[in-house]
């Protein structure tokens, strides 16, 4: 029967294909077009064999040769091309998909030699090549692989995921081009960078190597969880008191009959927050700062809670204690932003990120503003950590959150050589930015998350519709805002020190290996001043053609790393494309001696590097006008004298005596009038500390941080500042005294002074209030005292006490003017 003839014949084909598969698969191009279904079927052991076998069998590889034997010309090329990379070690491989990298060596005459399990014809079976051409080309890639495989590659790039499955000793076959440096490097972990952060103040270089990146806690390190619980505290108070600061700026009525919060926990926040800076100027050595018990702590945090979550506001001031408060707010904001750069764009609201240290790509990352929630999500998790403070007021375009993606490279561990690329690209939220709600389509700009949804309704056209800017069309937005500078002069170098400074924080931990290198990427976020904040690292940038922009700039970026790795390591006059070297470690030679020849070599320092004023070196060290007197009371005549006043200084006691010659010899040579004066610039200094504890000038005082002093009105006077606009922010009256720069002040008027005590000090936990004293009281308290003391002498010296006011007002003022004119001077 016809029928059953043909399905008798079809079998026998197909046996005799199978038993001579691999001649059927070696014939001419135009006879390998058979169906995929057919080849699926009848080489799947085939393929699999071949797959994970050592690379081409005998008859692939005869298949191979005598496919571009066809072309003689063009296979004694591929044979010369063969020969020509083994003797200059121009072999190279390539662990994964990296087209870019292929093509770049390719052009240079490099020759590739495929890794063992790509050695196969499984693409031309399958019918991945359509066109002969396609076909032609892989063949000839198998052919000169199989020309080279007996040699070692002298380059090789490895991806992500082929890290850790290549057999390249990395200490040892130093002769090889490798794309790593180190197998873990540290500062590209979540957890390495934190700590490389901390770390990272021993390494500052100004102008060269500052980073500023937001303050992050790593759970597996001991004691960084309590020291985040302590930052959490400390930032609420900063976050409350910025906030009060912001509304009452903003006219917002947050001090209102109906309002049900007290003053005390305003209070509590200023406490908090002037104990802190107690801690980081090393004052609370003299002064024992009182513990705050976890009791205080919590009532303090639902207080703030209902402020910033609730929008709860504050009960009236009655006191009218508010202008003092909100001034003294004002200044301990800007001493802390001192110690807390962060502080500028943290916000108010106090959210933390949680990233776990072993995801990437924004996997496994939570936000939370409360700190009873980070605490149960840290002792319930199984993984490690890192909390990092989340910066609440980034730089939007559009009202939309960005980051920037820049390239680095390096290229030696010692000396350490670092590349900076000049592209960059910006990657863009889905969604508009909104601190109420946390879902990571609004904080979360990796690709990897933005992919997942699509762009919110009422975006801005302006705005990408794949959430990505090329550096080209980011100028052309800064352009139109007017910020056209600020690339050049604020982003581009804050990133440039970011990225040295870590480095060098790092360095410590890289071997001095030879002909390794590699590329990273770094994400930073700007804040509205466009200063860049390093997020975090990534080794082995994702290099792949998800958009537009990153088919454009992640090709050249590859492209123009082969400049600089093969091209300018033999020709330092060679291109290196877009590629800027950034830093260059200066090497120094160590020199082994012997202890004998060790010496010590210096040069004595001028005199303009203790002193930048105007002075005059005479010969010897002695006052002329004062002349050599040896009478400690002839010299203080004359200085009374010099400065026309009585009240300078007190006369020393009786009972002071200069001390012997063994008492003088000190190692250092004095002369006799040096001793002296001296001795009465001790004098002078220990009357000026009396005066400057007593005495306030009326006028405005500014300090070196521009923060003014007017205290001519208080709280207690008949004036009192009820206006919120008549505040004044105001500092430490003793400071500013000694280091004010301004004209010499008058003293008519009588100034208050106050100061400031702990909350919760009283038995109700009642907020302190501000004591206000005049100085007369305390004039009156020493002249009560000077009475009881001189008894006798009463009658004598009550005159005296009549005139003790305005004489120590008089010679202060001579006083400041003095100080305030050789200031002028030394700052001239």
């Amino acid at each position: 029967m016809p029928n059953k003839k043909r399905k008798l014949l079809k079998r026998k084909k197909n046996k005799k294909f199978v038993k001579s598969g691999v001649k059927r698969i070696f014939s001419p191009f135009h006879k390998l077009n058979y169906s995929a279904r057919q080849a699926s079927n009848n080489t799947k052991m085939t393929h699999e064999s071949i797959h994970f076998s050592g690379g081409l069998s005998s008859k692939e590889k005869s298949y191979v040769i005598s496919s571009c034997q066809k072309k003689s010309n063009r296979y004694v090329d591929l044979k010369i091309l063969a020969s020509k990379a083994i003797r200059d070690n121009k072999i190279f491989t390539i662990y994964g998909s990296c087209s870019a990298v292929r093509k770049a060596l390719s052009e240079r005459g490099w020759v590739e030699k495929l890794p063992a399990n790509r050695m196969n014809l499984s693409k031309i079976r399958t019918g991945t090549f359509s066109s002969k051409t396609k076909i032609q080309s892989e063949l000839e890639r198998l052919l000169l692989s199989n020309l080279v495989e007996k040699h070692n590659p002298n380059f090789v790039w490895r991806t992500r995921d082929e890290r850790r499955d290549t057999a390249i000793d990395m200490k040892k076959d130093c002769n090889v081009i490798i794309n790593k440096l180190e197998t873990d490097a540290t500062w590209t972990s979540k957890q390495g960078l934190c700590s490389s952060i901390k770390r990272n103040y021993w390494f500052h270089i100004e102008d060269e190597a500052e980073v500023n990146s937001p303050r992050s806690y790593n759970t597996s390190d001991n004691g960084d969880i309590e020291g985040f619980v302590k930052d959490y505290k400390i930032t609420a108070c900063t976050s409350l008191l910025k906030w009060i600061l912001s509304m009452v700026a903003n006219d917002r009525p947050i001090f209102v009959p109906s309002g049900n919060i007290t003053m005390n926990v305003m209070v509590f926040a200023v406490n908090r927050c002037k104990e802190y800076l107690l801690r980081k100027q090393n004052k609370d050595i003299d002064q024992p700062i009182q513990s705050i018990s976890n009791r205080q702590w919590d009532s303090f945090l639902k207080k703030y809670y209902c402020i910033i979550a609730k929008d709860d506001v504050f009960e009236p001031d009655k006191a009218n204690k508010l202008p003092v408060y909100l001034s003294f707010s004002k200044f301990l904001l800007k001493e802390i932003h001192k110690y807390r750069p962060q502080l500028s764009c943290e916000g108010c609201h106090n959210i933390w990120i949680i990233k776990p240290g072993c995801c990437s790509r924004g996997r496994g990352i939570r936000m939370a503003s409360k700190l009873g929630v980070i605490i149960n999500l840290l002792n319930k998790a199984n993984t490690k950590y890192v909390i990092q403070k989340y910066i609440e007021e980034p730089l939007l375009i559009h009202e939309t959150k960005f980051d920037i993606r820049q390239y680095y490279l390096v290229t030696s561990t010692y000396p350490l050589i670092i590349w900076m690329y000049k592209d960059c690209y910006l990657k863009f939220s889905s969604q508009k930015y909104n601190l109420k709600d946390y879902h990571e389509s609004i904080h979360l700009t990796n690709n990897a998350v933005q992919r997942k949804y699509r762009n919110c309704s009422g975006r801005h056209a302006d705005l990408p519709n794949n959430n990505m800017w090329d550096l080209d069309e980011y100028k052309s937005y800064l352009n139109k805002i007017g910020q056209d500078d600020v690339w050049d002069t604020i982003i581009y170098p804050g990133m440039k020190k970011s990225i040295v400074s870590i480095m060098l924080s790092c360095q410590d931990s890289l071997s001095v290996s030879k002909n390794r290198f590699e590329l990273y990427g770094c994400d930073f976020i700007l804040d509205k001043d466009y200063k860049p904040w390093l997020i975090e690292i990534n080794s082995c940038p994702d290099l792949n053609h998800t958009t537009h922009v990153t088919a454009k700039i992640c090709p050249a970026v590859v492209s123009d790393l082969i400049k600089v790795v093969i091209d300018y390591s033999k020709n330092p006059k060679a291109s290196t494309g877009r590629f800027e070297r950034i830093y260059r470690q200066p090497v120094t030679l160590q020199r082994y001696t012997n202890a004998v020849e060790l010496s010590l070599r210096g040069h004595s320092l001028p005199m303009e590097y203790f002193y930048k004023g105007k002075i005059e070196v005479l010969e010897t060290y002695e006052d002329p006008k004062i002349g050599k007197q040896s009478d400690i009371k002839k010299v203080l005549n004359l200085l009374k004298q010099a400065y026309n006043t009585e009240t300078i200084m007190k006369q020393p006691d009786e009972d002071f005596h200069f001390p012997d010659n063994k008492e003088k010899d000190t190692g250092t040579h004095k002369t006799v009038s040096e001793y002296e004066m001296g001795v009465a610039a001790n004098v002078i200094n220990g009357q000026l500390d009396e005066l400057m504890d007593r005495i306030v000038s009326k006028d405005n005082f500014s300090t070196e941080n521009g923060v003014k002093l007017d205290l001519r009105s208080c709280p207690s006077s008949q004036n009192s500042l009820n206006p919120i606009q008549n505040v004044r922010s105001f500092t430490d009256l003793k400071t500013l005294l000694k280091k004010s720069a301004n004209q010499p002040t008058t003293l008519d008027d009588v100034i208050k002074t106050f100061s400031f005590s702990k909350l919760d000090d009283g038995p109700y936990g009642k907020g302190s209030i501000t004591a206000c004293r005049a100085i007369e009281e305390i004039i009156h308290k020493h002249s009560n005292a000077a009475n009881i003391k001189n008894k006798a002498h009463t009658s004598q010296k009550q005159d005296e006490l009549q005139h003790f006011t305005q004489d120590v007002f008089n010679a202060t003022a001579k006083v400041v003017s003095f100080i305030n004119a050789k200031e002028k001077e030394y700052r001239s």
